[in-house]
C-alpha cells in the first residue's frame, strides 16, 4: 500500500487546465457555475500541505509540515492555527472534521513504528488504544455525531480490520477482513461504513452487508459518503466520477474523472480527468447533484485541487506548481453570486 505505513497515499496528476470545461459547448459552459479561489495564508515555517476537512462553519483543517513537522492546522477566520500533535509523537495527520470542529486523525511514532487513531478537540488530542491483536491503526472519519472510523494493521501483514469508536465509548466495534469487507474508506452520520470490497465496493451497517454496483460498469470504486449518497470513480470508456443514491444507482457525473467529497446537501468536490496525460485526472471539479460547475485556479498556481465539499457550500483543497505528492498552499472555493 505504502513504502512506509505513515505516508500519505495521493493520486498523482499533473494536468493544468480543466479539461471538462473546455470540452463542452460554449451554452454549456456559460450555463456552469463559476467557483472562484482565495488562497490562505500559510502558518510561517510552513511549506504546504493538504486541507482535509471543514466544519462547515468556516473552518477548515488539514496536515501541514511546519517548521520542518507534519502536524495538523486550522484555518479560522482565514487565519492559520496551528493544532500540534500529540506529545511523544513525531508526526500528526488530520483525516476528517466533523459539524462540531471534532478532527479524526492518526498520530505516528517514528521509534517505535506505531500509529494510533486520535480525535482532536477545543481540548486537545484524544488517543485511541490500538485494538489488541493488531500493531497500528489509522483514524480515517469522523460522522456528526462523533463516531470515528479507523483502521487497524498487523505488522506482520496479517489480515487488517475496520475499526470503529462510537461517540463517547472506549471499547471499539471490530470487522475483520474478508471477502465483503477489506478496508475501510468513510463513515455516514447513520453509522453506516463504506469500504472496499475486493475489487469493487460496499455499505457495512450492523453486520448487514451491501454491495454497491458498478453497473453499467464492470468496475467501481467509492471514496466518500454522506446522507446516503455515495461518490467514487468507475471505468466507463476510462476513469469517470460516478454518484450512487441507492446501492444498485450509480450514474456518471459529466466532466468528472474522480468524485473525492460529498456533503450533506448534494454537493461533490473531484477532479476532471486528464485524457492526454500520463495520469488520469487533473485539476479541480464541482457537481451540485449531477450538474456540473466550473472550478477556477488561483492565479499563478498552475495544478489545483478541490477535495473537500464542506456544508457551508465550499470547497476546499489547494493549490500548487510543483508535485501534488507534496500538497501546495491552502485554498478555498466559494460560488459566485448570480
Amino acid at each position: 500500500m505504502k513504502s512506509k505505513f505513515w505516508v500519505r497515499a495521493v493520486a498523482p496528476v499533473v494536468a493544468t487546465l480543466t479539461v471538462a470545461a473546455l470540452a463542452q459547448p460554449a451554452e454549456a459552459v456559460t450555463s456552469r457555475l463559476p467557483w472562484q479561489p482565495t488562497v490562505l495564508p500559510l502558518p510561517p515555517g510552513s511549506s504546504g500541505g493538504f486541507l482535509t476537512g471543514s466544519d462547515g462553519k468556516g473552518e477548515y483543517t488539514g496536515t501541514f509540515r511546519v517548521n520542518d513537522v507534519t502536524q495538523v492546522v486550522s484555518w479560522r477566520g482565514g487565519q492559520p492555527v496551528v493544532r500540534g500533535l500529540p506529545s511523544g509523537y513525531e508526526r500528526a495527520d488530520a483525516n476528517d472534521e466533523n459539524p462540531s470542529g471534532q478532527v479524526a486523525g492518526t498520530a505516528h511514532d517514528y521509534q517505535t513504528m506505531i500509529s494510533r487513531a486520535f480525535v482532536l478537540d477545543a481540548t486537545g488530542f484524544h488517543l485511541k488504544d490500538v485494538p489488541a491483536g493488531y500493531d497500528y491503526v489509522f483514524g480515517l472519519a469522523i460522522n456528526t455525531n462523533g463516531d470515528l472510523l479507523g483502521q487497524a494493521y498487523r505488522a506482520d501483514n496479517g489480515p487488517g480490520a475496520v475499526v470503529l469508536w462510537r461517540a463517547g465509548g472506549n471499547t471499539p466495534v471490530i470487522i475483520p477482513q474478508s471477502a465483503d469487507v477489506s478496508s475501510a474508506r468513510d463513515l455516514d452520520d447513520d453509522g453506516t461504513i463504506l469500504v472496499n470490497s475486493g475489487t469493487g465496493s460496499g455499505l457495512w451497517k450492523d453486520g448487514v452487508f451491501r454491495r454497491l454496483s458498478p453497473s453499467p460498469s464492470s468496475q467501481a470504486t467509492a471514496l466518500a459518503i454522506r446522507k446516503g449518497v455515495v461518490v467514487g470513480v468507475r471505468n466507463w470508456g476510462g476513469e469517470q466520477a460516478a454518484r450512487w443514491t441507492t446501492p444498485d444507482t450509480t450514474v456518471g457525473l459529466e466532466g468528472g474523472g474522480m468524485a473525492l467529497s460529498v456533503n450533506s446537501g448534494g454537493l461533490t468536490a473531484g477532479l476532471v480527468p486528464n485524457p492526454s496525460g500520463p495520469v488520469i485526472v487533473g485539476n479541480g471539479a464541482v457537481w451540485r447533484g449531477t450538474t456540473p460547475g466550473v472550478v477556477r485556479g488561483p492565479s499563478g498556481y498552475a495544478v489545483f485541487e478541490t477535495r473537500v465539499a464542506a456544508d457551508d457550500g465550499s470547497l476546499a483543497g489547494f493549490a500548487t506548481n510543483g508535485s501534488r505528492d507534496a500538497g501546495g498552499v491552502p485554498v478555498i472555493w466559494r460560488l459566485l453570486p448570480a
